[in-house]
């Protein structure tokens, strides 16, 4: 039967209101895949890289203290707005 894991940004950093300020680093989720399979006995059948969007700018005024980080980037869509979006990693895999 074929599965799949999926690895995101780590939150390193908490801010105010206890919402996020900083995340691991993209390479940092790398290595935890890396770590993960290593330790499990395993097919990885496909890696993959998933975007996935954090919010619209505009749409909050950041009083969480949530930022745009090195886990980040901006995305520009139609019409101006732009998106921030962080990058995962999902694994696919046979036991």
């Amino acid at each position: 039967m074929i599965q799949y894991e999926d690895f995101v940004p780590r939150i390193t950093k908490q801010g105010p209101f206890g919402g996020p300020s900083d995340y691991e680093s993209f390479s940092e989720v790398v290595s935890a895949v890396n770590q993960w399979i290593e330790s499990r006995t395993i097919q990885a059948i496909d890696v993959e890289t998933v975007v996935l969007p954090d919010r619209i700018e505009g749409t909050s005024d950041d009083v969480y203290g949530v930022t745009t980080s090195n886990a980040f980037y901006p995305v520009t869509i139609g019409q101006g707005l732009t998106i921030k979006c962080f990058q995962c990693v999902r694994v696919w895999y046979r036991e």
